[in-house]
């Protein structure tokens, strides 16, 4: 089934943990959504889980 958002594009410049989920749900509503990173990648990624041995 079509998602509203069928053929739209979106670019997510967003850092840290609000703007990605934007960008998923515009994904689950459709959209292509093509997330542009830093060289270094996400700044998330280097921060350890909040709980040890769970993430």
């Amino acid at each position: 089934m079509p998602g509203c958002l069928d053929g739209i594009r979106v670019l997510e410049l967003a850092r840290f943990q609000a703007g990605p989920r934007g960008g998923m749900l515009l994904s689950d509503l459709g959209a292509e959504v093509i997330k542009i990173e830093p060289p270094g990648g996400e700044e998330t990624r280097k921060h350890p889980p909040l709980v040890r041995g769970q993430s």
